[in-house]
């Protein structure tokens, strides 16, 4: 993005091109005056006032925001909003990184999880078979190893890059795109017939579970619970498991808080708004 100094010289410059068009006494230069004229008045509204003070438009530079947002998704903020009320659960926000988490401070973009005060934690999900006391948990390694022959990849040596998404619902698994039943899991993992109990990684807030219908997978990891500190806020992206987050490098200074995500502007097919759905807003 243009930094100020940059937007200052190429108005002086543009100024400075004006003023030599505007001290021709060519009718044809002249009126390519009255065009720049306009293009100055245009520039410096765009540079001087809107992008520092009201709204910026941002480029989606990688995939932890999927699936609301994708790479090369253009993005409308509003630099104002939070001069009239803290951010919200469930906001889109751009941020200046931590030091802990870019040493260059670029610019990230996550979803507001927890406010000052709210204590959250996040549990990695897993898998029962079989009934109790003899039922075996299955982790997410061992879910993967037993699901690898039924959507052929290597569990073991493929990256997770080349690996297929893992998600876990209530009633089945998911690999990619593919839906395995819990009977189906059963047999694979060697005890058909055996009950198949689905738990589902989640995030809690104030003990409570969060219903996220946008993430991409639900969480692989575990996080023990913490407060969010006063003027601090817990942001993580929606796409959980590839996301460099407050869950790796702690809640987030409100200080460094840019704006609001608010709008997808292009591509046209990626229109939309972007809202804080599947969370409260207070």
């Amino acid at each position: 993005m243009m930094s100020l100094p940059v937007a200052l010289l190429i108005l002086t410059a543009l100024t400075a091109v004006r003023g030599a068009i505007w001290a021709s006494r060519t009718a044809g230069l002249r009126t390519l005056g009255e065009v720049l004229d306009s293009v100055i008045l245009a520039f410096a509204l765009v540079f001087l006032v809107l992008r520092p003070f009201v709204v910026q438009s941002y480029y989606i530079p990688s995939s932890s925001m999927h699936p609301t947002l994708w790479e090369g998704d253009h993005i409308l903020v509003d630099k104002c909003v939070y001069r009239f009320h803290p951010p919200r659960h469930g906001d889109v926000v751009v941020f200046r990184a931590p030091l802990a988490a870019a040493s260059d401070e670029r610019e990230f973009i996550k979803r507001v999880i927890g406010l000052p005060g709210d204590m959250i934690e996040v549990q990695e999900g897993y898998v029962t078979v079989g009934a109790p006391p003899f039922c075996h948990i299955f982790t997410r390694n061992e879910i993967r190893e037993c699901l690898g022959e039924r959507v052929r990849f290597d569990p073991l040596n493929d990256t997770p890059e080349e690996q297929p998404p893992l998600r876990l619902t209530t009633d089945a698994l998911w690999l990619g795109q593919q839906r395995v039943e819990p009977a189906e899991f059963a047999k694979l993992a060697g005890r058909p017939g055996e009950p198949v109990a689905i738990h589902p990684g989640r995030v809690l807030r104030n003990g409570e579970m969060l219903m996220e219908g946008y993430v991409a997978e639900d969480a692989q990891y575990h996080m023990e619970s913490q407060i969010v500190p006063p003027g601090h806020l817990f942001v993580m992206g929606d796409n959980r498991n590839l996301s460099d987050d407050s869950h790796i490098w702690g809640p987030l200074p409100m200080s460094r808080i840019v704006g609001r995500a608010d709008l997808v502007f292009w591509p046209i097919a990626h229109g939309k708004r972007i809202t804080s759905c599947g969370l409260d807003s207070d």
